[in-house]
């Protein structure tokens, strides 16, 4: 039973880490939209200031975050109906990842607070190992056909219709978020949970623990 409860724990623990990454990669683009967009010239192609364009960008994410905003109003950029229902399953992602960061949070902080107090945070150490293999596979699948990747990708999570092909011509707020935006998305998130991994295995060595 103590081992069943122990995989449990270790579970919330890597689910806390990842869904935390999850979140700060997307409040991120906060920090590097403006940058890609700058080099992108979007602005330009839309003709709109950049801070057109982040007000623009902020509602979107305003409503792809916050339940008790249940329409997608975006400032310039009208959405069709397929548009608004990819919109609304990206909204439901976002959230389900913001409830599993907090649940996971309520048994891992207390568990990681528990096992250093009885230097007991060796046990991370081989989950961390694999954690860090997964994103490196992962990564270098992307790395290699990103196009194919991507595609895959919204396959698994929107496989009950094709609404994530959108058509500029009625969704227009497709024409500023390119492909090389969700490409940086996914390098800051692996870099992200790469570095958190590796700070949970150094940190959580067996002898750092074992022989004190």
């Amino acid at each position: 039973m103590w081992r069943l409860k122990r995989t449990g724990q270790i579970f919330a623990i890597l689910l806390f880490l990842l869904t935390a990454a999850i979140f700060i990669t997307i409040i991120g683009t906060f920090i590097y939209y403006p940058i890609d967009a700058k080099q992108a010239n979007l602005p330009q192609m839309v003709n709109m200031t950049l801070q057109e364009l982040m007000k623009n960008y902020s509602a979107l994410m305003a409503y792809l975050h916050f339940p008790w905003l249940t329409q997608l109003q975006m400032p310039d950029f009208p959405s069709s109906a397929n548009g608004l229902a990819h919109f609304a399953d990206v909204k439901k992602l976002f959230i389900l990842n913001e409830i599993l960061l907090v649940l996971s949070a309520i048994v891992a902080l207390p568990t990681l607070k528990h096992w250093y107090q009885r230097k007991q945070l060796w046990y991370l150490y081989r989950p961390f190992q694999i954690g860090a293999v997964l994103p490196i596979l992962i990564g270098g699948i992307a790395a290699t056909n990103f196009d194919q990747f991507f595609i895959t990708f919204h396959h698994l999570f929107f496989s009950q219709n094709s609404n994530w092909l959108f058509d500029p011509a009625v969704d227009p707020i497709i024409n500023v978020l390119p492909e090389s935006f969700f490409s940086h998305c996914f390098i800051v998130f692996f870099v992200l949970f790469e570095l958190l991994m590796g700070i949970g295995i150094y940190w959580t060595r067996p002898k750092r623990w074992l022989n004190t």
